[in-house]
């Protein structure tokens, strides 16, 4: 019988061909090490559930180990030595060390012969030491260095020397020469992320940074007293830029005359952080506004008006995340153009001491961007405008019911700042509205002058079953009140 089956399996070419039987315990033989396979799959957890696989069999333990020893952390005075048996039995690519005074980096230079990350941080360096980690392994593609103070501009030849670098950053190092800095761009052709935070850039012009494409696509430069012809050079070559950060250089002056041979690399800009940085005009900020669709902006405590709003609502379909606290010359027309506009923003932040006012809560104005999960609103004035005015009751009651019917609208709301001297949070002006913000998860009470009611702690306690966090400050929540919210929030963060 089997004879005759497998005759007629051969003379028709339409048959299936019989199907190998196999023995019990046995399977199909793969050309792949399925230790190699999970070792792979397992690299894309996170370290806890790493510790998680290591108890489950044999196989995911030593899959488990392997990527757990790929990233070395030590924190504090731990001893190196304690380390060396897991150096050499493990392969690593990226160590970090902590707050380590006594850190052997001779020892990591024998070891670690092939990091593809470094970070020091607080941990003492010498331009000798360095060279030698570096030396080791040159193939090192992202090296952090913060507070690492006794480096020169010689460690920066040894930097350069990574034809691999693709990140670098540097906070706290005082001692860079222009010299270093454009031997360091023109050595690193593969530099995408820089980022020099706190670094003295005073007296550096990058006037003999040539003409040459950098790779650069994301810029930090906080805080480190910049001359304005520095950005313009180093923007100038710049063409990938997608993300600048100049935040806290408030000497750094920018003009539109500046800003405006530079529009064709602006224009792919994403992401943009201004923060404080007073002597850029609004006219530079407006010719940039006007130029890139823009996903992030912080423009806190400039110079920005309503002007540069209305040019960054031009090109706002993709903005997610606005800061605009601190900046004195927008005005509520401005505040009230943004919300009706921009559907898409996740995060606002119009903090203000008094120069907007409740207007921006009109009734028949309703709030376009329903989506957003962060608000901070705190210092609105909520004496302004007078009710009477608008054919009511001269009641500033009526100005937070306006304000509460408003945010109850935004039910994706996770995070919400309120306060003022002269707003007040009481359930008889709408305040029980907001419960219609179920998602809530952070609450914080700023610069509120009147000490919260019973009613009002309770009703917070009550209605918000998904808060984790909130905050009140010194003097909003009397202090026995602090004990009933640990009794019936066990887990809720107070501050």
């Amino acid at each position: 019988m089997s004879q005759s089956t497998a005759t007629i399996g051969a003379g028709d070419p339409k048959a299936r061909p019989p199907t190998p039987v196999l023995s019990p315990g046995s399977g199909p033989v793969s050309p792949l090490n399925i230790e190699e396979v999970l070792v792979e799959i397992v690299s894309y957890l996170d370290r806890q559930s790493l510790h998680s696989c290591a108890i489950v069999s044999k196989k995911f333990y030593r899959a488990a180990i392997r990527n757990l020893w790929r990233v070395v952390h030590w924190k504090g005075t731990t001893a190196n030595n304690c380390f060396l048996p897991e150096f050499i039995r493990y392969g690593h690519y990226t160590v970090e060390l902590q707050d380590n005074f006594n850190a052997d980096l001779d020892l990591i230079a024998r070891i670690c012969l092939n990091l593809r990350e470094l970070r020091l941080a607080w941990t003492p360096v010498t331009d000798e030491a360095l060279q030698k980690i570096l030396e080791s392994s040159p193939k090192i593609s992202n090296l952090y260095l913060y507070c690492c103070r006794a480096l020169t501009h010689q460690a920066f030849q040894s930097i350069s020397r990574l034809e691999g670098l693709r990140r670098l950053d540097m906070k706290n190092m005082v001692r860079m020469n222009e010299w270093a800095l454009t031997t360091l761009l023109r050595s690193c052709p593969q530099l995408e992320h820089l980022n020099l935070e706190d670094v003295l850039l005073e007296n550096i012009f990058l006037d003999d940074l040539g003409d040459k494409p950098l790779r650069l696509r994301n810029l930090g430069l906080a805080r480190s007293y910049l001359p304005g012809t520095f950005v313009k050079n180093l923007l100038r070559v710049s063409p990938r830029i997608k993300e600048v950060s100049l935040a806290r250089n408030t000497r750094t002056i920018l003009t539109r005359e500046d800003i405006l041979p530079l529009q064709g690399i602006l224009s792919q800009l994403t992401h943009l952080n201004l923060d404080s940085c007073r002597l850029i005009d609004s006219d530079a900020m407006e010719t940039i506004f006007g130029t890139c669709t823009l996903e992030r902006v912080n423009i806190s405590s400039t110079m920005a008006n309503d002007r540069c709003l209305d040019a960054l609502l031009s090109n706002c379909s993709r903005l997610q995340s606005l800061n605009l606290s601190w900046c004195t010359h927008i005005t509520d027309q401005g505040i009230i153009n943004l919300l009706t506009i921009c559907t898409t923003l996740k995060l606002l932040d119009i903090r203000t001491l008094g120069t907007i006012s409740s207007a921006i809560f009109q009734p028949n104005r309703p709030w376009a961007c329903r989506d957003l999960e962060t608000l901070n609103i705190m210092g609105v004035n909520m004496t302004k405008p007078r009710i009477a005015a608008l054919g009511g009751s001269n009641d500033i009651a009526a100005n937070h019911s306006r304000m509460f019917e408003q945010l109850s609208r935004l039910l994706s709301l996770r995070d919400l700042v309120l306060g003022g001297s002269n707003l007040t949070l009481e359930l008889s002006s709408g305040m029980s509205r907001l419960g219609r913000l179920e998602e809530l998860e952070s609450f914080r009470i700023a610069a509120l002058e009147v000490i919260l009611a019973e009613d009002e702690i309770r009703w917070i306690v009550d209605s918000w079953p998904k808060l984790k966090r909130i905050k009140f400050e010194s003097g909003t929540l009397p202090a026995p009140w602090k004990r009933y919210f640990r009794q019936r929030r066990p887990h809720l963060i107070l501050g």
